[in-house]
């Protein structure tokens, strides 16, 4: 089995080689777009975002190893990539159909990471998460709302139709804002409860015997 060092490595490679991709994407769907407003644009996503967070998480574990200080960042990442991959596929994919270079980058940022980064969180030592984490883990989608709704305020570009004030009515947005909240940090207690499973089932586990010293 490869070890969770190879598993970020592999991660952070792929997954920067997917938000790449979609950079330069980006730049084709903009033609005539300098590339400061491409840049702002791409950054308007909270894929791109969520995915930037999990690169640099698979970064840092790549370089340190399996250090417990990162379980509440891998926590954070976990926690939302997964959301990222859900929200997707339960609301956005059916709203259109990638194809070529723009289908692969999507299959990667939506389904590849969200699974490789539970898979890589799975491997890792448990236990050291907290109850009230799970607000820590909400703090980062509320955070984007927010950063959302401000930015499209001086653009009048909002990335998902949900967060639009211009299409969707103001109680209905914060109807949303608050169902998007309470699914992150319903989400987020999963994960803790999961984390403390597998730390009671790791403690239980029979530890390997040190072998005699010798004479």
């Amino acid at each position: 089995m490869p070890s969770t060092r190879t598993v970020a490595s592999i991660g952070a490679i792929l997954t920067f080689a997917a938000l790449l991709l979609q950079y330069w994407l980006q730049f084709r769907a903009m033609p005539g777009a300098s590339p400061l407003a491409v840049t702002w644009r791409y950054f308007g996503y909270f894929t791109i975002l969520t995915n930037s967070l999990v690169c640099v998480t698979w970064t840092v574990a790549a370089r340190e190893g399996d250090a417990r200080h990162r379980s509440t960042l891998e926590g954070i990442a976990l926690t939302n990539i997964v959301m990222v991959g859900l929200i997707y596929h339960l609301l956005l994919a059916g709203t259109w159909r990638p194809e070529g270079a723009q289908w692969g980058a999507d299959f990667i940022v939506h389904t590849v990471t969200p699974i490789l980064f539970a898979v890589y969180w799975l491997a890792r030592p448990h236990g050291a998460l907290k109850w009230w984490n799970a607000v820590t883990f909400m703090a980062w989608p509320l955070a984007y709302c927010i950063y959302a709704l401000v930015r499209g305020a001086f653009d009048g570009w909002y990335a998902y139709w949900f967060l639009n004030p211009a299409t969707t009515s103001l109680p209905i947005l914060a109807l949303s804002i608050l169902a998007q909240s309470v699914a992150f940090i319903a989400a987020g207690l999963g994960v803790i409860a999961l984390d403390k499973k597998l730390a009671a089932r790791a403690s239980r586990s029979p530890q390997p015997s040190a072998s005699p010293s010798a004479p």
